[in-house]
């Protein structure tokens, strides 16, 4: 679900030619068969601005979602049954050209928390888990939780009876663009980040060594 109003996404996807290069992050051999041990793994490989990452998701999840406007792009996996205007799980990727020099992943979150706040009709709650490095870069984390989100994606119907709402939003800056990540979930009971455990969304990156 895309959170940002257009004047936002302008302010945020606006920049000049890509120049990225993260360091490799992968998943070792043991991982993927600990994955494997629990739930069917397949790869995924998304091309941003020309560049390749590789994620792993169980096998009966799909990209509902992938479209570049401008500087900004956007794809958006769901379980295989669900819909993005009907979804419980959802991780989404998002890549900002042009944006790390004008915007650091901190407040880049903060801006995000606040239009996340103007969409939420009920209780909105902003924690902020702080900064680390993914792959040689600043990243930074938070959960966003809201316990009355709207049912809505782009213009598509979903239902009339807002739910609960929690998410971990990790953002990184690249030499020159911003990707925000986020793994996120729903349900009338998501009333805090106690009520359910969602899993960082770095956890899902099986290959950055293609990003330049």
């Amino acid at each position: 679900m895309d959170f940002s109003p257009q004047v936002f996404t302008q302010a945020l996807a606006r920049g000049l030619a890509l120049a990225l290069l993260l360091q490799p992050l992968s998943v070792s051999a043991t991982q993927v068969a600990q994955m494997s041990s629990q739930v069917q793994v397949q790869p995924s490989q998304l091309t941003i601005f020309k560049q390749n990452l590789g994620l792993y998701f169980p096998a009966n999840w799909r990209l509902a979602y992938s479209d570049q406007h401008g500087d900004m792009f956007s794809a958006e996996f769901v379980p295989a049954q669900e819909l993005l205007a009907h979804w419980s799980s959802l991780y989404c990727v998002q890549g900002f050209k042009g944006m790390a020099a004008s915007i650091d992943p901190e407040a880049f979150l903060d801006g995000f928390a606040e239009q996340y706040r103007i969409t939420c009709e009920g209780e909105m709650h902003y924690q902020k888990l702080g900064a680390s490095e993914l792959g040689g870069k600043a990243s930074y984390s938070a959960m966003l939780t809201c316990d009355k989100m709207p049912h809505t994606h782009r213009g598509e119907q979903g239902m009339d009876k807002p739910v609960g709402e929690i998410g971990h939003y990790t953002v990184i800056a690249g030499e020159e663009d911003l990707f925000l990540l986020h793994q996120s979930a729903r349900g009338e009971a998501l009333l805090s980040t106690s009520s359910l455990k969602i899993a960082p969304p770095i956890e899902r990156i099986a290959d950055m060594a293609s990003l330049r």
